[in-house]
C-alpha cells in the first residue's frame, strides 16, 4: 500500500470518527443549565382570539424567583407571535400578562434592578407604556399582581412611600442588601450599625411596625385618565375579583401581625397548610364593590361554564426537540409559534432504566438508574445516590433526568463526569413522628443500591450519596445509619431540629425579604404543626426533636462529606456549621462551601459554575471515577 493511499485512509478514519462523535453529541455541561429558556404564564381573551405569553430567556440565575420574560402576544386564528415587552436594560424581566374585559388592552408588569415593580399597558395600536406613579408591593403570600375591574380600571396593591423596601423580589435580586448596607455603616463608624427586635414590643414601636406592615393600599386606576382611588388600606392581603368583576374579596389582619400574641398563631385549628394561613393572611375576609370600596353583603357570583372546544398553547419539552410552544384548536393541526433550547439536540445523555425492587420491610418499590453517556454493558462504574425522603417513582421517568430542567445539581451533570445516577424510592422516610426517623432512612434506599451493584453496574465501593433541603438532612442521617457509602454531599441540610426551631430564616434575618418576627412564627408553626409535625416545643419534649436529628448520632460518621450552604438560606447555614463543627472536632474528613448571597438553591451562574468544578474535585478525591475494577 502506497504512502499515499495509507494517509488517505486514515485521513477518512479520522473523518468517520468525528462525523460519529458529532452524531454522538456531547456530554452535558454547568453552563448549559444557563442557556434555558422556559415558557411561563399564559393569559387569554375572553373572546379566545389571543393569548398573552410569558417567555423567560437564559440569564444569569437559575429556577424561577426572578422574572425574566418577555411578554409575547399569539393571535388564535394565524398562531403568529410577536414580543410586545419594549426592551429595556434597566429591566430584570417582564410578567404577569392580564387581558382587559374588552380584550382590547393588556396589563403586564415588570422589574427592575432595584427591585421595583412597575405596571406596563398595551394596545395593539399605542404599544406598550408604563403606568407612571405607581410602585407595586410584593410579598411572600402576596405576589404582585394586576386585576381589571372593568375596560377602563385595574386595581392594584401598591406600596406606600416611605417604609424600607422588602419582599422576595427584592431579596432574590439584590442578594441580601440589607445585611450589606449594615456592613457599610460599621464599616463606617459614624452611625450605629444595630438592628433591634422585640417579642412583646413597646406600644411605640408596635404602632411603628404596624405602620410599616400597613404600608400597602389596594387602588383602583383608571388606565385612560391616570386617576387613583384607593380602595382599602392595612395589613392588606390576596385581593380577587369575582367572575363578573365587581366584588373584590380580599383578607385582612385583625388584630395585625405586630400586636397578636404569638400563642393566638397556636390554636387547635393550627394544623397542616391552614397553620400558616392566619399568619400569611390574617383571618377577616372583605368583600367591597371593586370601583368604590364600600363593603358588600351578596357573595360573589361562581365562574362561568368555560366552553371545552377552545383553543390551548401547549408547552413540550424533549431532548431531540428542545421546548416547543404548540397552538392546539379543536379539528385542526398544531401549529408551533415558538421554538428554545434548540441547543438540547447537542447533548449525549445515557440510558434510562426503571428498577423494581424491595425495600428492607418487603415493599414492592421502583427505583430510577440514569447510565453514564459513555457506559457499556459489563462495566461497573461509580455511582451517585440522590435520595430525598418521601419520594416514590413509578413507571414514568423522573423528569430530574430531563436536560430541560433548571437544577443546580442536575443528574445529568453526574452522568457526564462518568457517574451512574440512582433514584431510590423512599416511601415513609419523611416521617419525623417515626420513634427512629433518622435510622429508618436506609430503608429504601440500601436495596436499590444491593440491586444495582448485583447487576454488575456499579461499583460496590464507589457508592456517594447526595441530597439537598430535606434530602440533605436525609443523606446526614444515611451517613449516621451505616458506613456504606464511600463519600457525601449534602446541601441546604438541617442537622439539628432544636437550632432549627430558633434560628433565623436567613433572606428574613434583617428584614430583606420581609419581617423577621412573621418569619420566625412561620418556623415555629412548620416544627410543630406542619410538615415536620413535632407537635410541640423543643424545651417540652426534647426527645423527640433529638430522635429526628442527624447531629445527636454524628459519633458513628466515618464517611467523608461535603456541605453546601447559602448564607441566606432558609434552612439557616449554621445547620451546616454545626455539623462541620462536630466532625472538625473528630478529625474527620469535612469541607464546608457557603455561598453568599444564596438562598436554599444555588442559582447565580459564577457560583453554580464554582460548585460543579468543587464537587467534581471532591468526588475524585474521595471516590475516583476511574479506580481498578
Amino acid at each position: 500500500m502506497s504512502r499515499t493511499l495509507s494517509r488517505t485512509i486514515a485521513a477518512l478514519i479520522v473523518l468517520a470518527t468525528a462525523s460519529d462523535v458529532c452524531a454522538q453529541g456531547r456530554p452535558m455541561q454547568p453552563e448549559d443549565l444557563f442557556r434555558l429558556e422556559r415558557i411561563g404564564v399564559v393569559a387569554w381573551t375572553s373572546d379566545l382570539s389571543r393569548a398573552a405569553v410569558e417567555i423567560h430567556r437564559a440569564g444569569q440565575w437559575l429556577g424561577q424567583a426572578i422574572p425574566t420574560a418577555d411578554i409575547a402576544v399569539v393571535d388564535a386564528e394565524t398562531g403568529a407571535l410577536q414580543i410586545i415587552s419594549p426592551s429595556l436594560s434597566a429591566n430584570v424581566g417582564f410578567f404577569g400578562p392580564s387581558w382587559s374585559p374588552d380584550n382590547r388592552r393588556l396589563l403586564f408588569l415588570s422589574v427592575d434592578r432595584d427591585a421595583i415593580v412597575r405596571p406596563w399597558l398595551w394596545s395593539a395600536d399605542r404599544g406598550a407604556t408604563p403606568l407612571p406613579g405607581l410602585e407595586l408591593a410584593d410579598g411572600l403570600a402576596d405576589p404582585p399582581a394586576a386585576l381589571w375591574s372593568d375596560a377602563a380600571h385595574a386595581l392594584f396593591r401598591v406600596r406606600q412611600p416611605g417604609p424600607p423596601h422588602d419582599g422576595p423580589l427584592y431579596f432574590a435580586i439584590l442578594r441580601g442588601k440589607n445585611v450589606a448596607d449594615l456592613w457599610t455603616r460599621a464599616q463606617d463608624g459614624r452611625e450605629a450599625a444595630v438592628n433591634v427586635l422585640d417579642s412583646r414590643r413597646p406600644e411605640s414601636a408596635a404602632m411603628a411596625t404596624a405602620a410599616r406592615q400597613a404600608d400597602s393600599s389596594l387602588v383602583s386606576v383608571n388606565v385612560d385618565t391616570g386617576t387613583v382611588a384607593t380602595i382599602a388600606s392595612g395589613a392588606i392581603h390576596r385581593p380577587t375579583l369575582s367572575a363578573d368583576r365587581t366584588v373584590l374579596t380580599y383578607s385582612s389582619e385583625a388584630p395585625p401581625f405586630t400586636s397578636a400574641p404569638v400563642s393566638s398563631f397556636f390554636g387547635p385549628d393550627a394544623v397542616g397548610d391552614a397553620a400558616y394561613d392566619r399568619v400569611n393572611w390574617g383571618t377577616e375576609v372583605h368583600r367591597v364593590d371593586a370601583r368604590t370600596g364600600a363593603e358588600v353583603v351578596a357573595s360573589p357570583p361562581g365562574r362561568p361554564n368555560q366552553a371545552s372546544a377552545r383553543p390551548a398553547l401547549r408547552v413540550a419539552s424533549t431532548a431531540t426537540e428542545g421546548t416547543r410552544l404548540l397552538l392546539t384548536r379543536i379539528d385542526q393541526p398544531e401549529i408551533e409559534v415558538w421554538r428554545g433550547n434548540t441547543w438540547v439536540r447537542e447533548i449525549q445523555t445515557g440510558r434510562v432504566e426503571a428498577v423494581a425492587y424491595q425495600s428492607c420491610s418487603g415493599q414492592s418499590l421502583t427505583g430510577w438508574l440514569l447510565y453514564p453517556p459513555s457506559y457499556t454493558a459489563g462495566q461497573r462504574v461509580p455511582a451517585v445516590t440522590i435520595v430525598y425522603p418521601g419520594t416514590v417513582y413509578g413507571t414514568e421517568e423522573p423528569r430530574a433526568f430531563n436536560v430541560i430542567d433548571s437544577n443546580f445539581e442536575h443528574p445529568q451533570l453526574f452522568a457526564a463526569l462518568g457517574y451512574a445516577v440512582l433514584l431510590p424510592s423512599m416511601p415513609d422516610a419523611d416521617n419525623l413522628e417515626q420513634p427512629d426517623a433518622v435510622g429508618s432512612l436506609s430503608c429504601g434506599v440500601l436495596p436499590f443500591v444491593d440491586v444495582v451493584v448485583g447487576r454488575g453496574i456499579a461499583d460496590r465501593d464507589r457508592i456517594a450519596v447526595l441530597g439537598q433541603s430535606a434530602g440533605g438532612w436525609a443523606t446526614l442521617g444515611l451517613i449516621t445509619s451505616t458506613g456504606r457509602f464511600k463519600t457525601a454531599i449534602a446541601s441546604a441540610a438541617y442537622s439539628d431540629m432544636v437550632s432549627l426551631y430558633g434560628t433565623f430564616y436567613g433572606q428574613y434575618r434583617y428584614g430583606d425579604a420581609g419581617d423577621p418576627q412573621r418569619a420566625q412564627v412561620l418556623r415555629m408553626l412548620q416544627l410543630e404543626r406542619g410538615s415536620f409535625s413535632l407537635r410541640t416545643p423543643p424545651w417540652e419534649q426534647p426527645d423527640r426533636y433529638h430522635a429526628s436529628s442527624p447531629i445527636y448520632r454524628i459519633a458513628s460518621v466515618s464517611t467523608p462529606l461535603m456541605l453546601i450552604h447559602g448564607e441566606q438560606d432558609f434552612i439557616p447555614i449554621q445547620q451546616a456549621e454545626e455539623f462541620f463543627t462536630a466532625l472538625l472536632r473528630q478529625d474527620k474528613r469535612a469541607r464546608l462551601v457557603r455561598y453568599g448571597g444564596e438562598t436554599h438553591t444555588i442559582t447565580a451562574r459564577a457560583n453554580v459554575l464554582d460548585l460543579w468544578q468543587r464537587m467534581a474535585d471532591w468526588l475524585r478525591e474521595t471516590m475516583p471515577p476511574n479506580a481498578p475494577q
